[in-house]
């Protein structure tokens, strides 16, 4: 009778035992197709609003997109943090040199009117921290017209806008702030767009 309910317990632990291991076992798999599917659905919707952003950018109009390169990264391919030195633009240095960064000049056409100064500007470390574009145009209309096509953009890369006086900034995204404006005088027509890194 003792052989038979020693029996009985050690049966009843190895079914515990393996009843323990088939609910971690498929406790397991669970957990992975869920991270897998969650994975997924992340990939989509990143996917997607970079769709989004792609299509607004092909919508921009020909200055703008000369302008920002892509719609990839912040603007122009660059992230935040990147070392100053590893920049790789293709349009030729600014006359101007800022102390704590790199400038360019991008000639929109063969006149010396319409124009943008490309400012990178870099933290104590040399890292990336501030991009700045001084855009410079013949007449006041084309002023209105990049900024209106500019806006646009940037209301779908960077969400939605808030005035404040002459300037409109961008703030939703966590890591950056961007702000247009209109600096126009009666002699040069241009635009002040900054991308600033946020902390």
């Amino acid at each position: 009778m003792n052989y038979i309910k020693k029996s009985f317990i050690q049966h009843s632990n190895l079914s515990t035992k393996s009843m323990i291991l088939i609910v971690v076992f498929a406790l397991l798999i669970f957990s992975c197709n869920s991270s897998q599917e969650n994975g997924e659905n992340a990939t989509n919707i990143r996917s997607d609003v970079d769709q989004i952003a792609l299509n607004a950018w092909g919508k921009s109009g020909e200055l703008v997109q000369k302008i920002t390169l892509s719609p990839k990264g912040i603007v122009r391919n660059q992230s935040w943090g990147i070392s100053i030195d590893s920049l790789n633009e293709k349009i030729e240095l600014a006359e101007n040199q800022p102390n704590n960064g790199k400038s360019y000049t991008l000639y929109f056409d063969d006149s010396d009117l319409n124009f943008t100064d490309i400012t990178y500007l870099s933290d104590t470390e040399n890292k990336l921290k501030e991009i700045d574009f001084d855009i410079f145009v013949e007449t006041k209309p084309q002023v209105e017209d990049v900024k209106q096509k500019f806006t646009e953009y940037l209301q779908v890369k960077f969400g939605a806008s808030i005035t404040q006086g002459s300037k409109i900034i961008w703030e939703k995204d966590k890591k950056t702030r961007v702000v247009l404006e209109d600096v126009s005088t009666n002699k040069d027509p241009g635009i002040k767009l900054v991308f600033s890194k946020m902390n």
